[in-house]
């Protein structure tokens, strides 16, 4: 049978062609000018069509922009009347363009709250992570200044940030995951500041204080120490040692110095994750191994379980690269027994992280992307009865329902429930509110799969058509096979 995608692979960030960056440098260049002859009104408007083009321009775009929108409310420039801000909707089913009519409407009015949260809601929706990253310390300000703390606004500022730390963790930005968990647990200590009695919001930063201390350091997705440790200023004990390539010596003197600063405060989980850090910076097994010994051992005394979880992703990460090492080698020389070792790393790798995902789903229950995995693995190993129940609770999480639901019809195809497996991919489609991308292609294909198999060829073949028109040779050609054996 020919690929398909795996719908549970994280999505990678949106990229820009360089013709397309031109553009946008193009029109944040007359922006600027604008903006020097204190035309501010086309200035805005120079710089959002820019945006357009390329809406993760931080640097470029959005803070220029912003001093722009500063420049022009200290001049008296009017705020956006109540017409003009109807013409900019917020909402609707395009993210991007919501995102840059909140900064059209921002960019007028610096100071509104609604603005500011709906740019950052638009861009986390988008998956804009650095714009995401750059608007969420100014909502973050807008509501420290409100007179009384909005306990919904932050309600939704945290939920936010959560989404956006775990799809960057997702894409293997553990770096930008942790500085996202940081924002989100800043504006819970602001909150529990003010409300000491409120043990509702102690509990939330206790889980979420523990969600970031198992983002600070993760390695479960990076595949190299670098990828994990961008932001140098983050995790201070390695300064030195993110941009270039340390000697062994320098290594060896900051593990050193983090094994004494243990010492000197033993139990302190900031020294523990320090030392595991150096430990880790080498990617050397044996040090590896010292590093998730030292995390149990923690784990077991001081009963915090995110050590033991920073534990589980470091031997995941140890799999996972001995898999990877397994498969290039089988690839390269492709006998039976290379193959075959290829195969046993690969499931070894699978039941471990189902091992993994089982016991964070028991402790962290309402966690529905941790349930999203679990369901993901469970189908990979095609244990579907156990998969479609946990994927059904997992889909209440609007991220991931769709492909939730993408991978129960699956499952209920390969256990034979053809006619479960239409319907359900049927609903979904039709609920799909994305055209032409890999979701909307795994849908028409699966759907055109499960009708064909359940003996519905005039749907079967008008399912596979639109996937043709959409990706000729989707799926290495096998739509479009199975689309001229049906017209047969």
């Amino acid at each position: 049978m020919a690929e398909t995608k795996d719908v549970t692979a994280a999505q990678t960030p949106p990229e820009f062609s360089e013709a397309t960056i031109a553009k946008a440098r193009q029109w944040f260049k007359k922006g600027r000018d604008c903006g020097g002859r204190r035309e501010y009104d086309y200035g805005i408007e120079c710089f959002i069509t820019g945006l357009g083009f390329w809406p993760e321009a931080v640097e470029d775009g959005h803070k220029p922009l912003r001093a722009i929108a500063i420049a022009r409310a200290q001049a008296g420039g009017k705020k956006p009347g109540m017409m003009e801000a109807l013409k900019k909707p917020m909402g609707g089913k395009d993210a991007k363009q919501g995102m840059l009519n909140a900064e059209f409407l921002m960019s007028k009015d610096p100071t509104s709250a609604s603005y500011v949260d709906g740019l950052l809601k638009n861009a986390n929706k988008a998956e804009l992570n650095q714009t995401t990253k750059w608007v969420a310390p100014l909502v973050l300000d807008s509501m420290r200044k409100d007179k009384k703390p909005n306990a919904g606004r932050f309600r939704a500022f945290r939920q936010t940030l959560q989404e956006a730390a775990e799809r960057a963790d997702a894409q293997s930005d553990s770096n930008l995951a942790t500085w996202l968990f940081e924002q989100a647990v800043r504006s819970l200590d602001y909150l529990v500041a003010r409300n000491p009695t409120d043990m509702a919001l102690k509990t939330e930063q206790r889980n979420l204080s523990g969600r970031l201390t198992i983002s600070r350091g993760k390695y479960g997705e990076a595949d190299t120490f670098r990828d994990s440790l961008q932001d140098a200023d983050k995790q201070k004990i390695l300064h030195d040692t993110v941009r270039i390539k340390q000697a062994d010596e320098t290594v060896d003197a900051l593990i050193a110095a983090a094994r004494k600063e243990l010492e000197a405060h033993p139990n302190v989980a900031s020294k523990i994750n320090a030392l595991t850090d150096t430990l880790l910076r080498r990617e050397r097994p044996s040090e590896e191994s010292e590093s998730i010994e030292l995390l149990l051992k923690y784990h077991t005394e001081l009963n915090n379980y995110s050590f033991k979880s920073r534990a589980d992703d470091i031997r995941l990460k140890q799999l996972k690269r001995q898999t990877r090492r397994l498969r290039d080698a089988a690839m390269e020389d492709p006998t039976d027994e290379n193959k075959q070792q290829s195969r046993l790393a690969d499931m070894e790798h699978t039941q471990t992280e189902l091992a993994v995902m089982r016991e964070r789903c028991s402790k962290y229950p309402t966690d529905l992307r941790l349930k999203f995995r679990l369901g993901g693995v469970l189908f990979k190993l095609q244990q579907y009865d156990e998969a479609i129940p946990v994927l059904q609770t997992a889909q209440a999480d609007p991220k991931t329902k769709t492909r939730c639901q993408l991978l129960i019809g699956r499952s209920f195809f390969e256990r034979g429930s053809h006619s479960q497996a239409r319907e359900v991919l049927k609903e979904t489609l039709e609920e799909y509110e994305l055209s032409g991308d890999e979701i909307h292609k795994l849908l028409l294909y699966w759907l055109g799969r499960a009708y064909e198999a359940d003996g519905s060829t005039e749907e079967a073949a008008a399912t596979l058509g639109k996937l043709v028109r959409l990706d000729y040779n989707y799926a290495g050609g096998d739509a479009r096979k199975r689309l001229d054996a049906l017209k047969k």
